[in-house]
């Protein structure tokens, strides 16, 4: 109870104190002609962590996330490359999917065991990260009914002080998506939705996160276009609803058909940063991809392979600039 007690008090204004968070999804690139590209397209020996490229390509960026994701491995995400990303400058931010698609009441019901033994495998990496670090817990899990679940609250609480109480220096924060009418900026009838699953995680956790993605291949250009300003929207819903600071824990426009759309919503966001810090405490802000994964597959299918800031050979997209903008 006291630990609890701890979390409740002191946890996310320490947060809130810190640096302002602007991180790009990835972890190792190659040296290419336009400076760093997809790491697919050279050799292992010849990939670097991502980290050493940002300095000089993205300076507004402090932060680096990773996905662990059900079949994770160590392997994918060494402990040294990682602390050598912190002593640089860059905070790790560790986004736990297990749940994944298949996520379902019946699913958790029947995999529950294997969850929290994967997460118990992942606490004990993150105890030899040695510096600042953020996880993101089960992203958009608010579908398939488990937005309705108090079982499922009770395991993203059960999560939270697993990791609390075993790891250091580690801010953690549960993350529903943005589902619902994107014809609406505000949505309160859809954002109201989930409050059952998050009860006592919520009061648990150090930031409330949220997600945003978009592509013409389910949205329409009016819908990707307002991504803002709904992003504004529901963080400050989130903010004053659970009394937490929010986290952009990844945005995801694609390029895909419209590389003028992707950079006029980064634009807007860059505007749009200081009513997000001001309104809804916004703490930090996570590109899904900061350079094209030719080989993603996904929700928005063809569109997946067009997330990145930067084409898979390195070249800029017009997003680029907009992006280091966001600060």
């Amino acid at each position: 109870m006291r630990s609890i007690l701890i979390l409740l008090t002191i946890g996310w204004p320490l947060l809130a104190q810190n640096n302002f968070l602007v991180g790009v999804g990835g972890i190792t690139a190659c040296e290419g002609k336009h400076g760093s590209c997809q790491s697919r397209l050279c050799s292992f020996e010849k990939q670097l962590p991502l980290h050493r490229f940002l300095k000089k390509e993205a300076p507004n960026v402090n932060a680096i996330s990773v996905w662990i994701t059900r079949k994770w491995e160590e392997c994918w995400y060494p402990a040294p490359m990682i602390n050598e990303g912190i002593q640089k400058g860059y905070t790790p931010i560790f986004i736990f999917y297990w749940f994944a698609d298949d996520i379902s009441d019946a699913f958790i019901q029947k995999k529950k065991e294997d969850y929290f033994k994967t997460l118990q495998r992942f606490v004990d990496y993150l105890k030899k990260i040695k510096g600042p670090k953020v996880v993101i817990l089960n992203p958009e899990f608010n579908e398939n009914g488990v937005e309705k679940l108090k079982s499922f609250d009770y395991l993203q609480a059960r999560s939270i002080l697993m990791i609390k109480e075993q790891v250091e220096d580690v801010k953690v924060g549960i993350c529903p998506g943005d589902f619902g009418d994107y014809k609406k900026i505000w949505d309160p009838q859809n954002w109201e939705n989930f409050a059952p699953s998050v009860k006592v995680s919520a009061q648990l956790s150090d930031f409330i996160a949220f997600q945003e993605m978009r592509a013409l291949t389910r949205n329409k250009k009016s819908e990707i276009a307002d991504t803002p300003l709904r992003s504004l929207a529901f963080a400050v819903y989130l903010h004053k609803k659970y009394n937490k600071p929010t986290l952009l824990a990844y945005i995801a426009v694609s390029s895909y058909k419209d590389e003028a759309l992707q950079a006029d919503v980064f634009n807007e966001y860059a505007k749009l940063m200081p009513l997000f810090k001001e309104s809804a405490k916004l703490i930090g802000v996570n590109a899904f991809h900061y350079i094209d994964v030719p080989d993603h597959k996904g929700y928005f299918n063809e569109a997946e392979k067009h997330f990145g800031l930067k084409k898979a050979d390195g070249t800029p997209k017009p997003s680029f600039k907009a992006f280091l903008r966001i600060r």
